[in-house]
């Protein structure tokens, strides 16, 4: 009895040890994230990409030939959309950036007649202040934004090495992931053997779904966001509606975001409010077709979590990580718990990992 009651002991102080690493290796990830980023995207692109690698080689292609055909097919795809919206896309860049002084002019003016209603109706504000600060900052940008200049070619230049790093990480992954899953499977012990295995497959299953659904996700919400905003006539159709699809990975959050640019055009470009309310309405609808349609024949059940839960992590992503951390929330939480349950059925509940 009594080493029975110590076996168990000692199955919930190895399972309490795996967590803590498990934890561990999260305040590590994010302590370097700058240096795991670039892997993680080169992840996500592997779970897009690896179903399509699988299909050449049921063809009997090798699969060093196949990810290279694959590198080559969205080179080609990539050309043959700026190809494709060439004319579109400089025609909006054109414009926009034409237009940006206007912009700024009238979001100048738009902050000095508030700082003025404010002034009028809240006597404890004193007169001319609040005008002079934003006279003062607006001056003061272009020297603001000159003395970051090097910070900006800097962070350019960062993001130009990611990218590369991501490209040449994605290459190997795609052709290796095979033999690296080997040789991690070949180093784990043969009393833990079933469980890892099983946790490896759930948890790529998981994420694989979950990627996989959310970039078929938001490129439906895209296209049907540039079309519902061209019929109405809205200016910038479609980088808003690419905006509006690369928002929607973040739940909840991101198409609320899409909004804000679609309702500045419409009242500074068009100066409708009419437009800016089809334009609400036109996202509105493509979310709502979105999550009884679209959602649930991409996503199945790959994410099976409350939505509650997922207002919560997302906020504690983004405090994290910024942008990647919201983005990473959801496909972390769902794999983490993926993770404890398969350890906990493995350690305790079935005990296959007896010493």
């Amino acid at each position: 009895m009594a080493a029975n009651k110590t076996s168990k002991w000692m199955s919930w102080a190895k399972l309490f040890a795996i967590y803590s690493g498990i934890l561990a290796a999260l305040v590590i990830f994010v302590m370097f994230q700058n240096v795991f980023i670039p892997l993680i995207i080169a992840m996500i692109f592997v779970y897009l990409l690896n179903p399509l690698a699988d299909w050449f080689e049921s063809f009997g292609i090798r699969r060093t030939l196949a990810v290279i055909l694959i590198f080559a097919g969205s080179f080609v795809l990539v050309l043959g959309f700026i190809f494709f919206f060439q004319s579109q896309i400089t025609g909006e860049f054109n414009t926009l950036k034409r237009q940006a002084p206007v912009y700024a002019a009238k979001l100048k003016q738009g902050l000095l007649d508030g700082a003025n209603a404010l002034e009028k109706n809240f006597s404890f504000i004193p007169k001319g202040d609040l005008r002079k600060l934003i006279e003062e900052k607006s001056s003061a940008f272009p020297d603001f934004l000159a003395k970051k200049m090097p910070d900006i070619l800097a962070w350019t230049m960062g993001l130009i090495t990611s990218g590369i790093v991501t490209v040449f990480a994605v290459f190997f992954f795609l052709k290796d992931g095979r033999k690296m899953r080997k040789s991690l499977i070949k180093i784990v012990p043969n009393k833990y053997f079933e469980t890892f295995l099983v946790l490896l497959f759930e948890v790529d299953q998981s994420i694989g779904a979950y990627i996989r659904g959310q970039i078929i996700d938001g490129a439906v919400v895209g296209l049907l966001s540039i079309a519902g905003l061209y019929l109405i006539g809205l200016k910038y159709g479609l980088f808003i509606g690419a905006l509006s699809g690369a928002f929607n990975i973040v739940p909840y959050l991101g198409p609320v975001a899409a909004m804000v640019p679609a309702v500045l055009v419409a009242t500074a470009e068009h100066h409708d409010a009419l437009l800016a309310f089809k334009a609400v309405g036109v996202l509105a609808l493509v979310q709502l077709i979105d999550n009884a349609v679209v959602s649930p024949l991409a996503l199945g059940k790959s994410v099976d979590i409350h939505p509650l839960i997922v207002i919560l992590i997302l906020p504690i992503g983004g405090m994290l990580m910024g942008v990647w951390g919201m983005l990473l929330a959801v496909p972390l939480y769902c794999s983490l718990t993926v993770t404890f349950e398969i350890l906990y059925k493995g350690i305790i509940k079935y005990g296959n990992w007896e010493a």
